[in-house]
């Protein structure tokens, strides 16, 4: 026994399908580090089994998927197959050649497949036990496994030598059997207590089993009575189904009618998804009006803030003026008091002025007579001297200080108009302040109502941008929706380009052949040809194993790619040469080709290339496709001999009469629906 193949795929670092061959003797793989020589132990390992991410040089399992390079798009499946030579017979499989398979998808999924059929990895365990190429067995060494081996306890040798020995399968064996065993006393132990507790019902169960014979007894009749009931049932419903096929008529035409409707409604739904994309316009244009409006409002509310500011300031300008004029009339008003009172003491002191002038000029006339009279009066003279002398420093005095008075007058009277002045200029700034603080209420004023059209039409536009905030929402949840959905439907399309990438559905022969890429091999029948949608089953059907047929160039081609199949054993196929092939298509009744219910012929109702068209006039010329079995019936008779009729869900009339159809249980993967349905994805 020994391993004769490898084959990887999508694996670590081998994104492209690759084949290793093991050959008997010896197989070194050398290469410099980074090369992926240890790529290949892991695949093994992985194979045969290894769960833990660890051991196979990774953090998560999803990494054994290739992922891609700049120039390589990543891979959705890992697969390894290892095909082991079983010609002596150590594998408990009827087998010569066992091939242990192993994928892995993004998703997390795990396939294990033994010989293309799925199984479990207990089943690969079980088989490979005892035979020292498991996970843990001695036949796979790494790095450091030598040492961990000699350091162990002796209970892992053991377990070592007991893998060499071939007595893990029996240990194994005998422990289930143990279990088993273990299993089966304490159901018996539990059977002793059940028999236990029955024992002492049965005397009430034969009473029981008086009643359960009676009620099998009525239960014929019943069952009797429930057939007849049944059949007059199922004429009633036969009766039913007269009255229900005009109600199917009916809803025909209204889902025909409701068609229509979706089709309106899926127009409407383009037009709404643009005036949504306009309404974002509008949304963003609002935005930026209102952040610009916004802006706005703040400025005139600064600019009214300080015009506020400017019209306190003014007030209590105007206050202080205020209090200074007053005071100012306070002070002009003494200072008129004082001119008054100084006035009248001017007017008092030129009187006396004016006396003493008169009784100066009187003495004067006086001195006169007495200078006349000198003698007599030179004592009286003496004493009007002294007096003269005294009047006249009086009179210079005086003179002094009403000059003093005039002089302080005057000031006061400049004083006053300076004042005057001052107070028509106070007077026309508080006037001219008064105007502008009027000048900015209206300002305000109009900034407040302003604000206030502003604050509505806000108003206006953040409800009006909420119904735009939430149709954008209803419009990004579908957007999310609809991504979801891409994602899903995109991922379904790699997968099925893998499988027909990787011929998934067809059998092994045809997988080796496209995989060894010989010269003059052109292609799968089921992969060289277009089948538009319905006509998936009917042309599938009609081909049956030809779809798995290979066409190629010519014989040369043929015996070249059947002499590699016979080397490497790898199975049987069937090659159609084109340039030598012969294909005749059915002549058909005219009555057969103007029925409603006929389709054409197969090689008329599919696409391929022209050079190929005699291999498919050879496979699909004579078969003719039908709508349903009671047309395929009815124009076989018609047509007679030599042209098989297939129907769109798969039946056949042959040649001869004979009748094929029905359906699986479980549905296979369809190869022309899995084609088309790469397109539709």
């Amino acid at each position: 026994m020994y391993f004769k193949r490898l084959e990887m795929q999508g694996f670590k670092s081998f994104a492209e399908p690759v084949v290793i061959d093991f050959h008997e003797g010896i197989t070194c793989i050398v290469g410099p580090n980074g090369s992926g020589k240890s790529n290949i132990s892991d695949a093994i390992r992985w194979v045969l089994g290894e769960q833990s991410p660890k051991a196979l040089r990774g953090g998560k399992m999803e990494e054994v998927i290739f992922n891609g390079t700049e120039n390589r798009r990543p891979r959705g499946m890992a697969e390894v197959t290892l095909v082991i030579d079983n010609s002596e017979g150590k594998l408990d499989i009827e087998y010569k050649e066992v091939a242990i398979t192993r994928r892995m998808f993004r998703s997390g999924e795990s396939d294990y497949l033994i010989n293309d059929n799925p199984c479990r990895l207990k089943d690969i365990r079980e088989l490979i036990m005892d035979t020292g190429i498991g996970v843990d067995g001695y036949s796979i060494i790494g790095q450091g496994k030598i040492a961990d081996i000699i350091s162990n306890k002796p209970e892992s040798r053991r377990e070592i030598f007991e893998e060499s020995a071939g007595v893990v399968a029996y240990k194994t064996r005998k422990a289930d059997a143990e279990r088993k065993l273990a299993d089966t006393r304490n159901n018996l132990e539990r059977i002793d207590d059940i028999i236990g507790e029955i024992e002492g019902r049965i005397g009430g169960l034969e009473e029981d089993s008086k009643k359960a014979k009676r009620y099998l007894e009525l239960q014929d009749s019943y069952r009797t009575l429930g057939i007849n009931i049944t059949l007059h049932s199922i004429d009633q419903a036969q009766k039913a189904a007269e009255q229900y096929r005009g109600d199917i008529a009916d809803l025909t035409g209204k889902i025909t009618f409701a068609e229509g409707n979706r089709k309106e409604a899926e127009t409407r739904a383009l037009e709404l998804g643009k005036r949504s994309a306009a309404l974002d316009r509008i949304s963003e244009e609002t935005h930026q009006k209102l952040v610009e409006n916004v802006e706005k409002i703040n400025r005139l509310l600064g600019e009214s803030r300080l015009q506020e500011e400017k019209v306190a300031g003014l007030d209590r300008e105007e206050t202080r003026l205020d209090k200074e004029i007053e005071e100012l009339n306070k002070r002009l008003e003494k200072r008129r008091e004082e001119l008054d009172g100084m006035k009248d003491q001017l007017e008092e002191v030129r009187r006396s002025s004016h006396d003493a002038e008169n009784r100066l000029t009187e003495c004067v006339f006086k001195h006169d007579q007495v200078s006349k009279h000198s003698g007599r009066y030179d004592e009286v003279m003496d004493d009007n001297n002294e007096r003269i002398i005294t009047l006249n420093s009086e009179a210079a005095s005086k003179r002094s200080e009403a000059k003093s008075i005039e002089n302080y007058k005057q000031t006061l009277t400049q004083r006053q108009k300076q004042l005057t002045v001052e107070n028509d200029a106070l007077s026309k700034s508080i006037r001219k302040q008064r105007e502008e603080l009027r000048a900015s209420e209206l300002k305000l004023k109009d900034a407040r109502d302003r604000k206030d059209r502003l604050d509505r039409e806000n108003a206006e536009r953040t409800y009006r941008r909420s119904e735009l905030s939430q149709n954008r929402e209803n419009v990004a949840r579908s957007i999310e929706r609809l991504r979801i959905e891409l994602g899903q439907k995109e991922a379904r399309r790699k997968t099925i380009q893998e499988l027909e990438q990787n011929f998934d559905g067809y059998n092994y022969a045809v997988k080796y052949i496209m995989r060894c890429g010989l010269n003059g091999i052109e292609g799968v029948v089921g992969e060289s040809m277009d089948v538009r949608s319905g006509l998936e089953t009917a042309i599938e059907t009609a081909l049956g194993g030809a779809m798995q047929n290979i066409i190629c160039a010519d014989d040369q081609s043929a015996r070249r790619a059947i002499t590699a199949l016979k080397i490497n054993r790898s199975g049987r196929l069937t090659f159609l040469p084109v340039d030598s092939i012969r294909g005749s298509r059915a002549d058909l009744p005219a009555q057969v080709i103007s029925d409603p219910g006929y389709q054409g012929l197969g090689v008329d109702l599919i696409g391929f290339k022209p050079r190929h068209r005699r291999v498919f006039e050879y496979l699909l010329g004579r078969v003719a496709v039908v709508d349903d079995l009671n047309t395929a019936i009815r124009l076989s008779k018609i047509c007679g001999k030599g042209v098989r009729f297939v129907t769109l869900e798969g039946e056949i009339i042959n040649a001869s009469g004979a009748i094929t159809g029905g359906k699986y249980k479980n549905q296979s993967a369809n190869l022309l629906e899995r084609k088309n349905e790469i397109s539709e994805l």
